[in-house]
């Protein structure tokens, strides 16, 4: 066990975070273009290839102003946005070169870049028109003003002298790389040139220029800064990839992607990490934080009731706390949307883990990325985060990916419901008003917490935080187990100002004064409005006057209003529309005119299922006729991306996603003119009340993830899309594609998210009539017969391209078993049958594959022993375990796979073999040393508890067969709860033994075994309502009615009373009843029960 409650740990490769390398590309403007595009092509994707395993990425920053250049004709109309634009050039480099930092790859050859020559006047101070300095001027100014003063101790160097002062002179690192290239021409020499040309201005700068860029040189090689020569291309492609795979093998030298691995839960965690990580970078310590910490952590550590009168000192009606009984779970931290909730609760998070390690907390924030608002998700990961630190090392916790019933939402709150009950834990859940229900529940129902028991354990304490107006609030006010607590924001003067200063940049800290006396007019600002404002101001004065912005942002009343203005200065200083602008309904925003690239990039990455990369969305804007001239280029998206950093924030995975919902909201309602929130629209809308832009951008990104080649973004965008887009025939191919097919049954231990989402098509595609099982069916044949194995030859193959031409037999069962398996799952009995059989007899004919063959007979014996056909079953298990007999021991410590498949074989024969067979085999033996080796999986050790303790009760050794079945209770119960089928097997198993087979059953004793089967019953009961298979269904009927009987003896035996007489008869009846509607009136045990 692990010393540690906090420490969290996992058996899978974790993720890490990990710094992307992202070095700036730094050359003199015209020189260099053969270069980067050689690199850009050929170099960079090799870098970025060698990075992805190590669970990273490679993206060089390349400012390509030339491409600028061809907007100038377009933009004739947009004079303001283009000179602001160009007088910012400097300013954006010197920014991007920290954003890299501490990456850097410099060119330089023989040419210094455009300068201001030594007798340029210059002085700022009597500036009083802008417009009248020259473009060199502007840029220095501008850089000045904005957070690089010391431009104007050197104002004569070009701008690649700056860039390289910024990354190399001002700065260490070892992470810098300079390629000077060397020339094979004949330079001409002084004396060559003609006097004229040696008089003229261009002739006179050109050699300034030439002892400025060899001083450079001089400098660069003096620092001792690494310096690379090259003559072509192919040697600087060399040179670079040698240079930067160092790095990449130093900084990361080990890969953690393992192929053919699920990392979504890994990624949720990164996710949660970051979020809070940026959360805790503007907290502003206040009178209130400080209050509230100490209240959170008293409420954290235990449970005791706040005094009254301590708990208001000091708060001055900023918090307030509902007096109600001592015995409290919940805590409910509530507020206005913008109060803060979310900093203060990552940032009493990180103080809790600090000051009390020992203490089990897992944090979740519902806004950390697009996905985490599903109710199944949050439920699952605080799952999977209770299982990896709540354990050591040596546990391995995949089972719950394993086991189906979790994808059942009222089973997995089982199962929530067993770990938070088995030892004190912290939960803090931020955002519940975000919560939404796409796979298990309604949204309402997520939002209205009926999910959640009526009492949780005392030792569990769950912190949550909402808007005060949302329905999750009121919810859970009226639960008797909830605290309230609730926070304004509003603080004092001072508070205020920190909060506006923590958000500007330093340099901007000399105009803090000025603003001092504008924010002194509006009392009521809330933590949310201040970020939002300070943030803005950073940028917008390069655009426009930045008090006049101020002031306007001021007057707004709400946050949405105030989005709404940014939102329309985003669109007209940094974007323009479509020459050929379509005027049809498509086309119009809701949103009052405002559009182009910068509207339809905010509403693509509203639209998006997981959010968007940076080069996902600029080759989206391509598709919807951004090109050519009219192209987005690097340089407007570094100057978008610079006024919006804060709030479209980069995720680990390079994946681009809303800081904050009301941002979200905004653009909702002010771009896509959306009324239902795009994550809980639905697809079943009426033709009269579609949103015809929201449709369209769905249908773009549709398009474009059909031509995409990572499967994991495939996966995770083109079905949504299709979805959303209606596109059934198109949906339903995606799901049952052989490519498709291919990706996922190569996953071990598929999360539940990918599984989820597999069920979640299924059934959206059969509520719109299609036959999905039909479909796959179609898939298995098209891999049983070859036929999607000839591509046409592209350099790069999208996902349903993928060819299967390669595919040999083992490839073709796995295929096959895995649709069988999901068929199975999906209630399609007779469909997986089939499969399952033609597998086994393809696996037959080949004898290298007997492990797969195993797990394919295993799988036919499960299916028949469900739907009851039990001596089929143990044909096949018998047939399994011969086959398993051909492995050693050591081979078994050696596959896990192998280990997992045994452990299930022998248990299937405990259910279904004689005892003879079973005394005969020897399998209590194999049995016994299996046990020794399965420490490592909770749900194989109660599994071998189940098989060793029928095999000692077969060899009559009752005591230890009885031990062996409550620690397989003890087990399931932890691992599932009270309500999952396993746990009712091995109940009734107990119950069994200690009703017919000891002799000692005392009172006591038997008013546990008719709890054992009335609890059975209700399991048995639950699990007939979400059986997908009418087989399945009838088997389990069968099987209560059994139990029922069981219960009914119990009763009826010793003494008994009137009371037990007449219930015992009605569990009789009912018995009788559920024998008869799926036996028949004639079936021989019908006689049995009437007697």
């Amino acid at each position: 066990m692990a010393g540690d409650p906090g420490t969290r740990y996992n058996t899978q490769p974790n993720l890490k975070r990990q710094k992307p390398i992202q070095p700036y590309v730094c050359s003199t403007l015209e020189d260099f273009q053969e270069e980067r595009d050689f690199l850009a092509s050929t170099i960079f994707p090799r870098l970025n290839d060698l990075c992805s395993p190590r669970g990273t990425y490679f993206k060089a920053v390349d400012l390509r102003w030339s491409a600028v250049k061809a907007h100038k004709s377009f933009t004739t109309n947009l004079c303001r946005q283009y000179s602001c634009l160009c007088s910012q050039h400097l300013k954006l480099c010197l920014d991007c070169v920290d954003s890299c930092s501490p990456f850097f790859i410099c060119l330089l050859g023989q040419t210094y870049g455009d300068f201001l020559p030594h007798y340029t006047p210059f002085l700022f101070s009597n500036i009083k028109d802008f417009t009248n300095l020259s473009k060199g001027e502007q840029n220095l100014y501008v850089a000045a003003k904005n957070g690089y003063p010391w431009v104007l101790e050197t104002p004569n160097c070009s701008l690649t002298e700056f860039e390289i002062t910024q990354a190399a002179f001002r700065k260490e690192s070892q992470f810098q790389f300079f390629y000077f290239r060397t020339s094979n021409s004949l330079l001409r020499t002084f004396s060559e040139e003609g006097e004229e040309e040696k008089l003229s201005p261009a002739f006179l700068m050109n050699e300034e220029g030439k002892v400025k860029v060899g001083r450079l040189k001089a400098k660069i090689i003096g620092k001792g800064l690494p310096v690379r020569f090259y003559r072509d291309l192919d040697e600087l492609g060399d040179l670079v990839f040698k240079d930067w795979s160092a790095v990449v093998e130093k900084l990361y030298p080990v890969p953690i992607i393992m192929e053919n691995i699920d990392y979504k839960h890994s990624l949720e965690y990164l996710y949660h990490e970051e979020f809070a990580e940026k959360c805790e970078q503007v907290f502003v310590i206040s009178k209130e934080s400080n209050r509230t910490f100490e209240i959170l952590e008293r409420f954290a550590l235990k449970d005791v009731e706040l005094d009254s009168d301590s708990a208001g000192l000091g708060l001055n009606s900023i918090l307030r706390i509902n007096a109600l009984p001592a015995y409290k779970s919940i805590l409910l931290l509530s507020g206005e949307r913008g109060c803060g909730k979310s900093t203060l609760i990552a940032s009493w998070v990180k103080y809790f883990k600090s000051k009390h390690p020992g203490v089990l907390m897992i944090p979740y924030f519902v806004g950390s990325t697009c996905e985490s608002s599903d109710i199944m998700s949050v439920i699952h990961y605080f799952i999977m985060e209770l299982q990896h630190r709540a354990h050591g090392p040596q546990i391995e916790m995949d089972f719950l990916n394993e086991d189906s019933s979790v994808l059942v939402f009222s089973l997995l709150i089982e199962v929530f419901m067993a770990f938070i009950s088995l030892k004190p834990c912290v939960l803090v859940l931020d955002g519940i008003e975000e919560l939404i229900g796409i796979y298990g529940i309604s949204g309402q129902k997520a939002k209205d917490f009926s999910w959640l028991p009526g009492s949780l354990p005392p030792h569990c304490k769950f912190i949550l935080s909402t808007v005060s107006s949302s329905l999750s609030c009121k919810s859970l006010c009226a639960r008797p187990d909830v605290r309230t607590l609730e926070l304004s924001g509003v603080g004092d003067e001072d508070t205020k100002f920190s909060i506006f200063r923590q958000h500007l940049s330093t340099p901007d800290q000399e105009r803090f004064g000025q603003s001092k006396p504008i924010l002194r007019k509006k009392p009521n600002l809330t933590p949310l409005k201040l970020a939002i404002i300070a943030s803005e101001l950073q940028e917008c004065r390069i655009y426009r006057n930045e008090f006049q912005c101020l002031r306007e942002y001021l007057e707004m009343a709400s946050v949405q209003e105030l989005w709404e203005l940014i939102l329309k200065r985003w669109v007209e200083d940094y974007g323009w529309n479509l020459k050929q602008k379509e005027t049809n309904s498509d086309a119009v925003a809701s949103g009052k005119g405002l559009s182009g690239w910068v509207a339809d990039a905010l509403c693509l990455l509203c639209i998006s299922h997981c959010g968007l990369t940076e080069d996902e969305l600029l080759h989206l804007l391509d598709m919807l006729g951004y090109r050519n001239n009219q192209k987005v280029t690097t340089v407007h998206w570094a100057a978008f991306r610079n006024a919006t950093k804060h709030w479209i924030q980069e995720k680990p995975d390079g994946l681009l996603c809303f800081r904050h919902q009301s941002l979200r909201n905004a653009v909702e309602h002010k771009l896509l003119g959306v009324i239902t929130p795009v994550r809980e629209s639905s697809p079943n809308t009426s033709q009269n009340t579609v949103n015809h832009k929201k449709a369209r951008f769905h249908q773009v990104l549709m398009r474009y993830f059909q031509r995409q080649t990572i499967f994991w973004r495939v996966y995770q965008e083109l079905p949504w899309h299709m979805k959303m887009s209606r596109c059934w025939e198109g949906l339903c191919s995606f799901v049952t594609s052989p490519s498709i097919t291919d990706f996922i049954s190569k996953i071990h231990n598929p999360s539940l998210w990918t599984r989820l989402h597999l069920v979640h098509y299924w059934d959206v595609l059969l509520e719109a009539g299609y036959d999905v099982s039909e479909s796959f069916l179609l898939c298995v044949a098209k891999i049983e017969a070859e036929q999607c194995q000839k591509v046409k030859k592209r350099p790069t193959i999208s996902v349903l391209e993928c060819s299967l031409s390669q595919v040999t037999a083992a490839d073709k069962c796995r295929m096959i078993l895995f649709v069988g398996s999901f068929l199975k799952h999906m209630g399609k009995i007779n469909d997986a049958e089939r499969l399952f059989l033609s597998v086994e007899e393809m696996l037959l004919q080949s004898p290298s594959m007997t492990e797969m063959l195993l797990k394919a007979q295993n799988a036919i014996g499960e299916l028949y022993l469900e739907i009851g056909m039990t001596e089929k079953g143990l044909t096949y298990f018998q047939k399994a375990w011969s086959n398993l007999l051909r492995f050693t021991l050591s081979d078994l410590k050696t596959s896990q796979e192998l280990m997992k498949q045994k452990v299930k074989v022998m248990n299937n024969l405990v259910k279904s073999a004689s005892e003879k067979f079973l005394k005969e085999s020897h399998i209590l033996d194999y049995a016994t040393e299996i046990s020794k080796l399965v420490t490592d999986s909770p749900r194989d050790q109660a599994t071998m508890k189940y098989t060793e303790g029928v095999l000692m009760l077969a060899a009559g050794n009752v005591p230890v067969a009885r031990l062996k079945f409550q620690e397989c209770l003890h087990i399931r119960r932890r691992l599932f709860g009270d309500k999952n089928i396993l746990v009712g097997e091995i109940m009734e198993f107990l119950a069994d033994l200690l009703f017919f087979l000891l002799e000692d059953n005392e009172k006591s004793q038997k008013k546990q075994v008719t709890e054992y089967y009335k609890q059975v019953i209700k399991i048995k009961e639950n699990s007939d309502t979400v059986a997908t298979c009418k087989l399945v269904r009838k088997q389990l009927s069968i099987s209560l009615s059994d139990t029922l009987c069981k219960l009914a003896g119990q009763l009826l035996s010793g003494d008994v009373c009137h009371h037990a007489m007449m219930e015992a008869v009605s569990y009789l009846y009912r018995s009788l009843d559920l024998r008869s509607t799926h036996l028949g009136s004639s079936h021989a045990s019908i006689q049995g029960i009437l007697q």
